[in-house]
């Protein structure tokens, strides 16, 4: 045996070290696979968590809700300017929102003064009515001219601005304890409005449906009906003194940068 050993001793030494290589691979090959069957849940619970989720629809009273909150500044300014409560018009814009396109609304201001408009002929106990006098700066009143001018766009700021200068120069107290900024008459006397931003509002209104909106554009075409005289030819035209006062005003407000939001008009008011 001893000699069998000596004579095959290089033989049995290759036997011996592929045996040993056997082993450690078949003990590699079982270490990696416990590692797998110990990682391989983890690895699928992190895919899980990194995989994005697919975003859910909102639904139609979701985008509402969603739009009302982003408009709250703009919505309490209608409700203060017709005298409603916030809460009650909310509700009325919910209850409404299709039948006005309040969604698809490229103009809120316009959207909210035709539907309160409407609101106040039909439902009047929802409105108040309290005459608050004006003690507001000029440049408030200039604002809110900018503001509503822009819901009513056809109506040009400037003659709207200049007309108002002749009539009260925004200060005449006897036309501002009425809100009344424009010389409007009813009955042989002032328009009183509840507010100053009621008032100017019902002027811009008045402008775009009787004046602009009818094609009436230059101070002389409004003059024909705003303030009228027959001349020698028996013939109707806008009073010359008028048509030269307003003109010569305009040069105050022509040129002017009329963009005005929520915000900056908050900004004007004092009181």
């Amino acid at each position: 045996m001893k000699d069998y050993i000596i004579e095959n001793k290089k033989g049995l030494i290759l036997v011996i070290l592929g045996v040993m290589i056997l082993i450690v691979m078949l003990l590699l090959y079982h270490r990696c696979s416990h590692q797998e069957l110990m990682v391989s849940p983890i690895n699928t619970f992190e895919a899980k968590i990194t995989e994005p989720q697919s975003k859910r629809i909102l639904t139609e009273e979701e985008l509402l809700e969603i739009y009302l909150t982003d408009n709250t500044e703009t919505i309490n300014f209608f409700a203060n300017v017709f005298q409603i409560d916030q809460n009650t018009l909310m509700d009325k814009l919910r209850l409404e929102y299709k039948n006005i396109n309040l969604l698809n609304s490229t103009n809120l201001g316009y959207t909210l003064s035709e539907y309160l408009l409407v609101l106040e002929d039909n439902e009047k106990e929802l409105f108040g009515n309290r005459v608050v006098p004006c003690y507001e700066t000029k440049e408030y009143m200039v604002a809110l001219l900018k503001y509503f001018s822009n819901i009513y766009s056809n109506v040009d700021f400037s003659i709207a601005a200049a007309i108002a200068q002749i009539e009260s120069g925004y200060t005449a107290q006897s036309m501002l304890n009425k809100n009344n900024i424009f010389g409007g008459m009813s009955g042989g006397g002032l328009i009183k409005y509840k507010n100053i931003e009621y008032g100017i509002l019902s002027y811009i209104k008045l402008l775009s449906d009787g004046y602009f909106g009818k094609g009436l554009t230059t101070v002389e075409d409004i003059g024909r009906v705003y303030n009228p005289t027959i001349n020698e030819n028996g013939v109707k035209i806008a009073k010359p003194s008028w048509v030269s006062k307003v003109n010569n005003a305009l040069s105050e407000f022509t040129g002017l940068d009329t963009t005005m939001d929520i915000a900056t008009l908050n900004s004007f008011k004092t009181s």
